[in-house]
Formats: C-alpha cells, structure tokens, sequence
C-alpha cells in the first residue's frame, strides 16, 4: 500500500481477489498522544461506499487542536479519543461498492466533502443508499445547510467518520468529487479549506434581501492559508479586496501577489484605530464586508471595528476555545450583521472544484514531509511555523506527486 497508486488502480474484480492487506494509520489516543497503528483491512467495499488511496494530506491549526486537545468539539462531547485525523486530502479510487453513483469509477483523482448528515449516516449503515450530500429528512438537517448543525452529524478526520491520515479510506461515494488529472494532488487537497473559503465568501455576499451584492470592497483578517485561500475566492467572484490584515510580512506580500489591493501588518501599525484611518482615508468609506479568518481572539474584535455601519462580518476562523473580549455596543450600534461560517456545504464543493479545474487557484503549499509516521513534525511545524511557511502537507504516495512545488521543501 506504500507503492505507486497506479498499481492499485486496477479493475475492482483483482482488488477483490486480495481478501486483506494491511493498512498504516495515525491515531490519536489522547491529548498530545499519537500512534502509527497497522490494521488489517479487508478489501470489500459496502453498498454506496468507495475505498480511495490517499496521496496527500493537508496540515491546518485545527489539526493541532485536535492533537493537544484544544479543540472545541472535544468539550462539546462530540469529539473522542482514540481517532484518526485528517480532513484536508485528495486520493485515487482503488474500489466501489454496489450503488455508487455512475460518475465514478476505479482510477479517478477525488476529493470528499467534509459533513454527513444523521438520516444520511442511518441509511449507509443500513445499506439502503447511499448519502445523499448533507441532504436528508433529519428535521435539523432538511433545512439548508442544517446538516452542520445537528449533533449526529458526521466530520470527516473529526468525529464519527475517520480521517484521511491513513493508506486506505472508505469514504460514501457520493460525496466525492472528481478532478481532471491535469490538478496536482497538492492543490486538490486544498479542495477542503478552498470550500470553506468559498462558504464564508457566500455567506458574506448574501444580503438581507437575499440578493448577492456585486463587487464590494472587502478586507480579510488573517494572512494564513485560509486567509489567502479566501481572498483567491473574493477574487474569483469579482470582488475587490482592499485591504489583507495579517502579522507576518511573507505571507502579506503573498496576499499582494494573489490580488490585494494593500495590505496592513496589524504587529508593525498597532491599534484598530489606525487601521480604520488608513481604509478611510481620502473620504473613502469602510468595507461594507469583513471577513475573519484568523482564529485569534483579537481578530474578532478588529473585524468589528474596521467594517462600515449596517455592514456584514463573517467569523470563519476558530480559536481554540479562547474568549474574545468584545463590546456588543459596537455590533447594536452601528447595526451590524455577524455570523459564523462552519465547513462547507455541496455548492461550495462544486464551486472549488470549478476553481481548481479551471486553474484559477494558485497553490500556497510550501512545505511537504512524506509519511505517516512525520505526523508529530508536521504538527510541530504548524505549531511554530518557520520562515516562509505557508503550507504544509504530508505525502502519502510520494511517487506520484512529481516535482515538488518549486517553493517547496522536497520530501
């Protein structure tokens, strides 16, 4: 399973004749406690269900929140040890089950969605059909959307639903995706984080009439790969961000190359009021959108400030259960509009898929350790972040990922 993807990639029946082979995994026992445990796994795939070959595997923050125990899901019961992570990844289909949707097939580059929702979870158990995309009759998960509020819900590498940071994965067929072979596996795997920029940018369009508004100005807060990743989708739709607020002068000079108009290093020009002087300055008005993807409390409390009155400000970054010290007079006065922006939905699969196929994301990947058992470096690496660290992601088969990324570190 270690070997090149394309010798799995060989009709069903021959898998089939292969009752059981061992698969390597990451799994988390505790907080901070890690293992790479050996399983054995057999080859039969259930009704609905696919068995995919991981290649690549992306590392974010919330994967070190996992780790240490940080995570908000674990206090809210819905996270538990022993688990395996992984929810950023992209793969090749090795097998398919009975009822598979008839767009797939052995041999095809995929990624999956990252939510399940519960009636969906109930009829793949039973082997009554496949699910459905968030889709079902759940009286949370019917609304639109809903699936990602209910509590017996499915998050891929989170809870109830394993994660890609192992050789094989069982994964419901018809929440894949599949790509053109021309998209490396690198910016495939970006496909997860690239939909839950597409989400916030979504959500931060949709005006109280319901109507999209056309071209406004924006500014992101935060200069990380989720940061960069939605000012390429604010980009995409038209929009102009006028500003990237971050702390790290690399990555903001990224943010330029990738389309910001100007770019403010909140660490160098200190307060909120500084920066609502430089958006406002030549009696230009204040984005009318703010979109927050840092994850630190302090964020929070900027994005409300620099955004225009009667303004939209969408939080998509997630704090590691840390308080954020903010003043509701600020929202009830200048009437603002705040909500959060948790994981994606089909649409924004779709449209990430759109993006990646028709080249119109560029890669924010710098940095790669190949294997498994480089989990904890990874961790560590995203933890305290080097110079010039973007990106990182571990590779799964090596061997047909090609040359690396040219800003890359070889594995």
């Amino acid at each position: 399973l270690v070997g090149r993807i394309t010798a799995l990639a060989t009709p069903t029946p021959l898998l089939e004749a292969m009752d059981v082979v061992d698969v390597q995994a990451v799994v988390l026992t505790g907080p901070g406690q890690v293992e790479v445990q050996t399983r054995p796994e057999v080859l039969a795939c259930k009704f609905g269900e696919a068995l995919v070959k991981v290649a690549v595997v992306g590392i974010c923050a919330t994967d070190v929140e996992l780790f240490d125990g940080t995570m908000g899901y674990y206090s809210a019961g819905l996270a538990s040890w022993p688990h395996t992570p992984g929810h950023e990844w992209s793969g090749e289909i090795v097998a398919l089950g009975r009822g598979c949707p008839p767009r797939l097939s052995v041999g095809q580059r995929v990624v999956g969605e990252h939510a399940t929702g519960c009636s969906d979870l109930a009829a793949a158990a039973a082997g009554s059909g496949a699910p459905s995309g968030g889709r079902s009759t759940c009286g949370v998960c019917s609304a639109r959307g809903g699936f990602l509020r209910c509590l017996r819900r499915a998050e891929t590498g989170f809870f109830r639903r394993s994660g890609a940071l192992q050789t094989l994965l069982r994964f419901p067929a018809a929440q894949l995706h599949t790509l053109p072979e021309h998209v490396p596996w690198e910016l495939a795997a970006l496909s997860e984080p690239l939909s839950c920029a597409h989400k916030a940018v979504r959500l931060a369009l949709l005006g109280d009439d319901g109507d999209v508004e056309q071209r406004p100005r924006v500014v992101v807060v935060g200069d990380g790969p989720v940061g960069l990743l939605v000012l390429q989708v604010l980009r995409w739709r038209g929009c102009e961000v006028c500003c990237m607020v971050g702390a790290n002068p690399g990555r903001l000079e990224r943010a330029r190359e990738l389309g910001a108009t100007s770019v403010w290093n909140i660490a160098e020009h200190g307060t909120a009021d500084d920066l609502v002087a430089f958006l406002s300055q030549g009696g230009a008005d204040l984005p009318s959108i703010v979109i927050e993807a840092a994850g630190t409390p302090s964020a929070v409390s900027l994005s409300l400030r620099v955004v225009a009155p009667g303004g939209r400000v969408v939080l998509l970054g997630l704090s590691g259960n840390k308080l954020s010290e903010v003043r509701a007079d600020d929202i009830v006065l200048r009437q603002l509009h705040v909500r959060g922006s948790l994981s994606s939905e089909p649409e924004d699969w779709k449209a990430a898929v759109e993006m990646l196929s028709g080249g119109a994301v560029q890669s924010i990947v710098t940095h790669k350790l190949c294997g498994l058992d480089k989990y904890r470096e990874a961790i560590s690496l995203v933890q305290e972040p080097p110079d010039g660290m973007l990106k990182l992601q571990l590779v799964l088969a090596a061997e047909e990922l090609g040359p690396p990324n040219k800003k890359a570190r070889a594995c």
